[in-house]
């Protein structure tokens, strides 16, 4: 249940993703969160437990919903046993990233970077809660790719995943740092259009031919 936008839980939980999203898992401590939310740290415990529980319910919070949407647009291509394409496939995986952004209070920036933590910055594993819809994602996407690729060994394929999500991650994360290494002269793409050219890129790390 989402908290009301005025109350304490959601103080902390708001105060906390910003924080995630500029400094990281790793850094941020309770007493950055319990300053910035302009709280104490009772409030924190009384909500969340600890800690730990808190960075959870703000990885919960976003990851539940994009592999939700995901597998929901997943359906949607593949319902009456149609076989998707490389490129539906792709946009149903990346996507849903965008469609979190407009419900999300934060700048587009500081949003695509909190989102670029919570799946690769993590103080530990990925949180129990989110596992089950986790895997669930992680088998239809593989099943689905199998099936448009019954040519690619599995093997391959499974890294090819990999790499593609590792693209999406990166590039949420590390958007702005690109802006300062080229002084700019890499544009301000907006998000549609960054999503069809990292389509466009794992697109071909698909369809590259088979080697040994």
């Amino acid at each position: 249940m989402v908290a009301k936008k005025n109350s304490t839980k959601e103080k902390i939980l708001l105060a906390t993703e910003h924080l995630l999203a500029e400094h990281g898992f790793e850094v941020v401590s309770l007493r950055d969160i319990t300053t910035s939310a302009e709280v104490n740290v009772a409030a924190v415990n009384y909500h969340f437990g600890s800690k730990e529980k808190l960075f959870e319910a703000v990885q919960c919070r976003y990851i539940n919903p994009i592999n939700e949407e995901r597998l929901a647009l997943l359906a949607e291509l593949t319902k009456t046993g149609k076989v998707a394409g490389i490129r539906e496939i792709l946009d149903a995986f990346m996507r849903p990233f965008l469609s979190m952004v407009t419900q999300s209070e934060m700048k587009e920036q500081m949003f695509f970077k909190l989102m670029g933590r919570c799946i690769t910055d993590q103080h530990g594993d990925l949180p129990e809660a989110a596992m089950p819809l986790l895997e669930k994602m992680a088998e239809a996407f593989t099943s689905a790719m199998a099936t448009a690729l019954p040519e690619l060994p599995r093997e391959q394929l499974l890294w090819r995943l990999h790499y593609t999500f590792g693209v999406m991650a990166h590039t949420l994360m590390h958007a702005d740092a690109l802006k300062t290494l080229t002084n700019g002269t890499c544009g301000e793409p907006n998000m549609e259009t960054q999503l069809r050219w990292m389509i466009d890129f794992c697109y071909s790390g698909f369809i590259t031919e088979k080697r040994v």
